[in-house]
């Protein structure tokens, strides 16, 4: 894995009457929800035995290819945002106000490890430098965190966009075992793009970045030829980390990616991901690890099945 800087008629009535029935009660579900949601996030433990069978990283095995992985791009991610000075050393004192802590996770199309790396990126800071994070679903259609983490639905983004009085802070829940917080997707929304252009969004996502000035907020965009949320959510980010699978994603398709990023924020960097680097490289190596586990129970001249996010 490497980091870059700067990168540059009836039926259809019968079946719309269906799913604005579904549409209604998944709303009507959401607001019950919202209500009855206690003022202080859940904690929970999340099972890192599981989690590393699948590829993950795990607070237990520090030497692990994935933690070097990630300690390098830490480090440099770290320094882009002024959270680390040149030195290596944590800068003492952060000021309130508008801090360069929010960073956006996105790709060019789904299946790069997007959201792989997002949660890696999250579970690595908070667990292994004790750093206060944030880590928030922001793929609204197609949601994989709760999943990965094996979590149940709850309120999350969505209704924090769609409720001006919701305290973003009761939202999801938080890890019993380091500073770690996970806010779900939330209620399904029609438009994402559109909700994330409304004022509420632009209040909301300032407020998540200046609630902590020690904070860091790691966002799972969607991909960004698949919808443009991802070029929405550029504008309230201060760092991009724009994954691309090598030897896989065609370089005009990274480029055309990268382009429509730039124009609204140019604080990008590339991670490349499934990067088969030699012994004598002079690079961490990229997730290889990724799928493995998926690939070890595929049989035999059967297709290996896609990683998605």
């Amino acid at each position: 894995m490497s980091v870059v800087e700067k990168a540059g008629a009836n039926v259809l009535k019968t079946t719309f009457a269906k799913k604005d029935k579904k549409k209604k009660k998944d709303k009507n579900r959401s607001a019950e929800m919202v209500e009855t949601r206690p003022s202080e996030p859940e904690t929970i433990d999340l099972d890192f035995a599981e989690l590393a069978r699948h590829g993950f990283y795990n607070p237990d095995d520090r030497s692990s290819q994935l933690a070097l992985e990630m300690r390098a791009v830490k480090r440099r991610l770290l320094r882009r945002i002024g959270y680390l000075r040149s030195s290596g050393e944590r800068q003492a004192f952060r000021a309130p106000g508008k801090q360069r802590n929010t960073i956006l996770v996105t790709s060019t199309r789904a299946g790069e490890g997007k959201t792989f790396t997002a949660i890696n990126l999250a579970l690595s800071l908070a667990l292994e430098d004790q750093i206060e994070t944030l880590l928030i679903d922001a793929d609204l259609a197609r949601p994989k965190i709760r999943t990965r983490l094996s979590l149940p639905e709850a309120p999350g983004l969505c209704d924090l966009l769609t409720h001006r009085d919701l305290d973003a802070a009761s939202l999801g829940w938080r890890l019993n075992s380091g500073p770690l917080a996970i806010m779900p997707e939330g209620a399904c929304a029609e438009r994402p793009t559109d909700l994330f252009a409304t004022e509420i969004a632009q209040e909301k996502w300032t407020e998540l970045s200046t609630a902590n000035p020690q904070r860091l907020v790691i966002i799972d965009a969607p991909p960004v030829l698949a919808a443009t949320d991802a070029v929405m959510l550029a504008k309230y980010a201060d760092e991009i980390v724009f994954v691309v699978e090598a030897n896989s994603t065609p370089e005009a398709a990274v480029a055309a990616a990268v382009d429509e990023l730039i124009d609204i924020n140019p604080n990008v960097s590339l991670m490349l991901n499934r990067c088969q680097i030699g012994a004598g490289g002079a690079h961490y190596g990229s997730y290889e690890y990724y799928g493995r586990s998926e690939a070890a129970e595929t049989p035999a001249g059967k297709d290996k099945p896609s990683s998605e996010g």
